[in-house]
């Protein structure tokens, strides 16, 4: 490996670097300033959380509406500008509670029932 090899794989590594640092700006000056978070919600500090973001809306370069859950009350604020406001507080909505569905009848009787029934129609010859 010469002298020229060496500067090559230098300016590469400085290249990459330099992409890295401006797409984390950029991601900065957009709003994503969250280090992946969809693993905070399997981090043992997740379920032990009183504050949580729900939703947010950007609505302008300067301005978004965030919509915060602190225990059991949501409160929905407009950020930015020259200062924030509180729009709206009230009760967080209940989280839906999903339960399985039993079969109200058996599929396999209602299959015979329905061979059964084209049988008598003449359709089953």
């Amino acid at each position: 490996m010469d002298q020229l090899d060496i500067i090559r794989y230098f300016a590469a590594l400085i290249l990459v670097l330099g992409l890295l640092g401006g797409f984390a700006v950029l991601a900065r000056r957009a709003g994503w300033t969250g280090a992946l978070p969809a693993l905070d919600r399997w981090s043992p500090q997740a379920r032990k959380r009183r504050l949580s973001v729900t939703e947010t809306l950007i609505l302008d370069p300067r301005r978004k509406v965030v919509i915060v859950r602190v225990d059991d009350t949501e409160h929905v604020l407009l950020l930015g500008g020259e200062r924030e406001q509180v729009l709206e507080r009230g009760p967080a909505p209940a989280e839906p509670v999903f339960e399985p569905v039993a079969p109200d009848h058996d599929e396999a009787e209602d299959d015979d029932t329905q061979i059964a029934s084209v049988t008598r129609l003449g359709g089953g010859q």
